[in-house]
């Protein structure tokens, strides 16, 4: 019996390359917004209008959740909203792309239903966007940080098929496409920061952990440097580094190079996308990735933070 034991571990693993499977629409009522004509995934001659790319825009912090704090009034939670509903809108310019926001307001988001968002909307990639914070005065600089490895906890009684079926299902078989994902960003911020390289980080990331697509933490800057937190105050739509994560997201996705003209110039930050729909947004989706009735979503446990509570940099992500 414990002959069979490796092929049956292999079978199951062979199974769960086709896992999960599509996703049922979602009913009337739901509390996310579905973008008219939305697909669950792109054609394999790339995404369409019919068939879109979809990306999930996780704003870290939120509610309760303040984040980091900068010198210059300028507070974390605000910023990540600010600066992913400046992408979604920049990225509306393509019919291709169907932007998913964890949170479209100052609410508190469990870091697993941040994931479970990701999830229930089939996204192909998971984007959080942050700001670091560190104690050292001269700390100053995006960085991205993907998940680490990690196995998953045995439940009493588990055998080790129904363990190797956790172990595929989370993030772990996407680690290579996170990483090749923040490598290139990593190249694209580099040549914005005069030749600086910003960081690469693998740890234990909870709002990452239960993603079942590519994912990765994007700090934008350190909040708590009084330089740093003035340029990121003054982050807009134009900014050199939005624009490299957008730059990145349309080579991942397989975008065309040239997105048609916006009707108007720049939008700013608050109101609706070109086309004059709201961003769609994952509030209201539990913790389970099942959806919840409009308004009856519950907040969550706090916001997603890397493993002890604080980022690389001792701030506050």
């Amino acid at each position: 019996m414990k002959a069979l034991r490796p092929l049956r571990a292999g079978v199951f693993a062979a199974a769960v390359l086709m896992w999960p499977p599509p996703a049922p629409a979602q009913q009337a009522g739901d509390a996310v917004r579905e973008t008219p004509g939305a697909g669950r995934a792109a054609g394999p001659g790339g995404p369409t209008a019919a068939a879109p790319f979809i990306l999930a825009l996780d704003p870290g912090h939120g509610g309760r959740d303040f984040g980091s704090r900068g010198p210059v009034a300028l507070v974390e939670k605000d910023f990540t909203l600010r600066v992913a509903k400046l992408l979604a809108r920049r990225l509306g310019r393509w019919p291709q792309v169907r932007v998913i926001l964890t949170r479209e307001s100052d609410t508190e988001v469990s870091a697993v239903r941040r994931s479970a968002i990701a999830n229930h909307n089939g996204a192909s990639l998971l984007l959080s966007i942050q700001a670091d914070a560190s104690w050292r005065p001269n700390a100053r600089g995006p960085s991205i940080m993907v998940a680490a490895p990690q196995r998953p906890p045995r439940v009493e009684g588990e055998g080790p098929d129904a363990l190797a079926l956790r172990w595929q299902r989370g993030q772990n078989i996407h680690l290579a496409a996170s990483r090749r994902f923040a490598l290139r960003l990593q190249e694209r911020f580099t040549k914005i920061g005069g030749g600086r390289k910003p960081p690469i980080r693998s740890l234990l990331l909870r709002a990452l952990e239960g993603a079942r697509m590519p994912a990765a933490y994007i700090n934008l800057g350190v909040i708590s440097t009084p330089e740093e937190a003035a340029r990121l105050r003054e982050m807009g739509g134009e900014n050199p580094y939005i624009g490299a994560i957008e730059a990145e997201i349309v080579h991942y996705a397989k975008l065309p190079a040239l997105p048609p003209e916006p009707d108007s110039g720049t939008p700013g930050v608050e109101g609706t996308p070109p086309g004059g729909e709201n961003v769609p947004s994952g509030e209201g989706i539990s913790e389970a990735g099942a959806p919840t009735p409009a308004g009856g979503a519950t907040p969550g446990a706090g916001a997603p933070t890397p493993a002890g509570g604080a980022s690389p940099a001792g701030g506050g992500n």
